[in-house]
């Protein structure tokens, strides 16, 4: 008994010890260290909404979407009107805090600390100071969207990220991307055959941001990978199934020890990215070893080209490293397309004058040839310099 004694006690210091220390550490996580960043980043001069942790401004930009979406549900003349506000009826949180705060502010997701930039003079300003490489990437998206980037030029920083665009950028250059030209043009022409057939069988609606979305992935599948359409749309369905798991607004990104907050979530977009990253490195080895035979122009091609994925003397890029790529070029390039092309559709549609000048100036380009091929884009600058403009000046664009 006198030897079990001193044991037990031993036991249950170490125990009380284990504990305190663990509440240390999430009190500290939690609370400490973010309140006496706040503290600092206020008094540095940096404003914004007050925030409480661990959760940050997560409830009130919540609560601002909740107010977002029921004034809208009730004005029934707003809910059928087309708004060119879309910052404040997508981004409440963010038109509330601007208003309040100005065009530069600081916020909070969880315990993670963000800039808004909505001033084009500040961005210059301190764009002009800062190498590209310097910039940083915030430590909660490249934990919290791992599965989507991995290490790809996203999420690297410092001289990987230089190592990274060094090896990427010839493969995007003006020659390559008219190679590719054609590849676009068959999707484009298959989607509006589709089109004309539903008009034809009486169909009164077309979804065409579905559309577009689908047409896009389908042209970044071919383009970027050169696989087929059915590998494509593996691909295609498991990364957007993956962007829905991570982007669901009841996940708390940026507060501590989030993935046990939402633990099926965190699971199904590790095991969509697992699938995804086995799949993208089966076409990435079956093009290695017949790359020479096939010598595919296709982004994936080009950079097999010149690379080897080998990562050698750090001027190429591993295996590894080319998934992340190629999930990072499928992200950036399908959806941000058809987003812009939804837009400008809608636009053309709210303004038929626009279509026919649009169809006038194509007539005079294009002429009677049925195959539009890249050398002819520099001649639509009404497209380039009216639409485009056009859009962007009414969908500001704004930076966090």
């Amino acid at each position: 008994m006198e030897f079990f004694l001193p044991l037990y006690n031993f036991v249950l210091s170490t125990l009380v010890v284990s504990v305190l220390f663990v509440l240390w550490r999430v009190s500290f996580r939690c609370w400490i260290s973010p309140s006496r960043a706040y503290q600092k980043l206020k008094r540095n001069g940096f404003k914004g909404p007050s925030p409480v942790f661990p959760l940050g401004n997560i409830m009130d930009m919540k609560r601002a979407i909740e107010e977002g979406s029921r004034s809208v549900k009730s004005d029934d003349e707003s809910f059928n009107t087309v708004s060119h506000d879309i910052h404040s009826t997508v981004f409440p949180y963010y038109a509330c805090w601007q208003r309040s705060h100005g065009k530069v502010f600081m916020y909070w997701l969880g315990t993670e600390p963000f800039l808004y930039i909505a001033d084009p003079e500040f961005l210059k300003q301190m764009s002009s100071g800062v190498m590209g490489k310097s910039w940083g990437k915030p430590r909660v998206f490249k934990n919290d969207r791992e599965p989507m980037f991995g290490n790809g030029l996203v999420m690297t920083e410092g001289d990987e990220w230089v190592r990274h665009r060094h090896v990427i950028t010839p493969a995007f250059s003006p020659a390559n991307l008219k190679g590719m030209a054609s590849l676009m043009v068959e999707s484009a022409n298959k989607m509006l055959e589709n089109w004309t057939a539903l008009i034809n069988s009486g169909q009164p609606e077309i979804d065409v941001e579905r559309e577009m979305i689908s047409t896009a992935g389908e042209i970044i599948a071919k383009t970027s990978f050169g696989i087929s359409h059915e590998d494509g749309k593996k691909v295609f369905e498991k990364l957007r199934a993956m962007q829905i798991t991570l982007f669901k607004t009841n996940r708390f990104v940026g507060v501590p020890f989030n993935q046990f907050i939402a633990p099926k979530q965190s699971l199904e977009a590790k095991k969509l990215g697992k699938e995804i990253d086995d799949l993208l490195m089966s076409i990435i080895e079956d093009r290695k070893t017949g790359i020479v035979v096939n010598n595919q122009k296709d982004l994936l091609g080009l950079l097999l080209e010149g690379n080897g994925g080998n990562g050698k003397a750090g001027k190429s890029l591993t295996t590894r490293e080319l998934v992340d790529e190629c999930k990072t070029f499928f992200f950036g390039g399908h959806e941000t397309t058809a987003l812009a092309l939804s837009w400008t559709l809608l636009l053309l549609a709210m303004h038929p004058e626009w279509q026919d000048q649009l169809r006038d100036e194509i007539k005079q380009v294009v002429g009677d040839k049925k195959e539009i091929d890249a050398t002819m884009i520099a001649g639509l600058k009404k497209v380039k310099n009216t639409i485009l403009n056009e859009k962007q000046m009414m969908h500001v664009f704004f930076f966090t």
